[in-house]
């Protein structure tokens, strides 16, 4: 009986073979499969969990999708990719086609094509098979886009040096960790088009969901959020903005309500952003939590206690995402049958969703080095800055899975986003304070 070229096939076949493999793991194949497919332009890609899941139990639906836009037939990177494995090693893929039942007459000349090609019928199988989640999720409805960006962020590139990104060994979820650095790498950091980024901002992130953006202009808005840090409430407007815009932006999670919104009524409210991410396997409701402080050591360890705080003293019982959720926010802002729908979707029960609560956490933190920035050029001081951000990461792994552990957070995933300052809570607070008033 012939072998189905299905997609966890075809990885396995070509698994030893890649040209440009960092390793022989199926993730790290997985990985250039998709990356050579899309020309580079697959963004943001899974974490290493998804794409071991797609390497064992198939690509998923999403995921074929996106890659099926990027795939031009006629001139195929898969295809030119192909051709630079090796001769010897094509050959013994030709052989496993053909005792496989694949191809009968397949030679290692033609090997290339046919791989580019079973990929992209794989794709476009996957891609048109019925969604188990029958559109669930109202990418857009007639009056209103419910699950759309709302961040303007075409500035972000300009912004920030994406430095490196990891993932915590104690999270059993799709987890990563994210470093970055404010553009030019230099210390002192230059704030200004951080300033513009987040001016341009501002409403988005107080708008509610529901709201027309031209009932609340930036006045409004600016008066909102002044109001909103005079009253006590957030320990940092700034962190709580740029987790929004990294969540949104970075993470594709987009905001079902942030902690400061305008509604017709003007609520505030006193409690964590939630967003709602398809991570590709499950939806997600993600948390956000942030913290802006001189100590990297003290910011991580505040945000371990916003999230033992998240545990609502239930020691004693698990955790739902669901219970966590606001459901009096959703009716405020988009009214009873808008908010029912919202909510049908997120049921404990239902297996295309995530039972456990999702965590988006913003690391704001003072710059702190031994390494010489002064006496030295430019490109040097850029490359030690870089080198001691990389560190810093280093050290909120070490400490993000300590903290998992301690807290029995395994089961949720995390995104983190890390930003060093010049002088965190001072900058932090100059810079809200200019754009708002105090």
């Amino acid at each position: 009986m012939a072998q189905e070229a299905n997609f966890t096939y075809l990885i396995d076949l070509v698994n030893p073979y890649l040209p440009d493999a960092e390793d022989t793991s199926k993730e790290e194949t997985v990985r250039l499969i998709i990356k050579q497919a899309s020309n580079n332009q697959y963004s943001p890609m899974p974490a290493s969990s998804t794409l071991n899941k797609y390497a064992a139990d198939g690509i998923s639906r999403t995921a074929a999708k996106k890659l099926l836009k990027f795939i031009n037939k006629e001139t195929s990177s898969l295809e030119e990719y192909f051709s630079k494995i090796g001769a010897d090693q094509l050959t013994l893929i030709a052989n496993k086609l053909k005792e496989d039942g694949i191809s009968s007459d397949v030679y290692r000349g033609k090997v290339p094509s046919l791989l580019a090609k079973l990929f992209t019928e794989e794709y476009e199988r996957v891609a048109s098979r019925k969604n188990n989640r029958q559109q669930k999720i109202p990418i857009q409805s007639a009056d209103e886009d419910i699950f759309t960006k709302t961040v303007s962020d075409e500035m972000f590139a300009a912004v920030f040096r994406h430095v490196n990104v990891s993932e915590m060994d104690a999270v059993k979820n799709s987890n990563a960790i994210h470093a970055f650095v404010l553009k030019p790498e230099l210390l002192p950091f230059n704030y200004e088009k951080l300033r513009q980024l987040v001016e341009s901002n501002i409403t988005n992130y107080a708008v509610a969901r529901g709201v027309g953006k031209n009932d609340v202009m930036g006045l409004r808005a600016a008066r909102l959020l002044r109001n909103y840090t005079q009253s006590g409430i957030p320990s940092n407007l700034l962190g709580e903005l740029l987790n929004y815009v990294f969540l949104e932006h970075a993470e594709h999670a987009f905001k079902l309500y942030t902690r400061a919104e305008v509604y017709k009524n003007s609520r505030i409210i006193d409690n964590e952003g939630v967003y709602l991410k398809d991570n590709e396997e499950r939806i997600q409701l993600v948390f956000g939590v942030s913290q802006l402080n001189d100590s990297l050591q003290d910011a991580i360890d505040n945000v371990i206690k916003e999230l033992k705080d998240f545990q609502n003293n239930r020691s004693n019982e698990l955790v739902v995402a669901r219970d966590m959720l606001d459901t009096s926010v959703l009716e405020t802002q988009l009214g009873d049958e808008k908010s029912k729908e919202i909510i049908k979707l997120i049921v404990p029960d239902d297996e295309e969703f995530d039972e456990i609560p999702s965590y988006g956490i913003f690391l704001g933190y003072q710059f702190k080095t031994d390494k010489d920035l002064v006496d030295c050029s430019a490109n040097v001081a850029k490359t030690r800055c870089l080198e001691t951000v990389k560190e810093d990461m280093n050290q909120a792994i070490k400490q993000l899975n300590q903290a998992i552990k301690s807290c029995h957070l395994q089961k949720s995933s995390f995104y983190v986003y890390m930003l060093p300052f010049t002088k965190a809570s001072e900058d932090g607070n100059k810079i809200m304070q200019e754009l708002i008033g105090e």
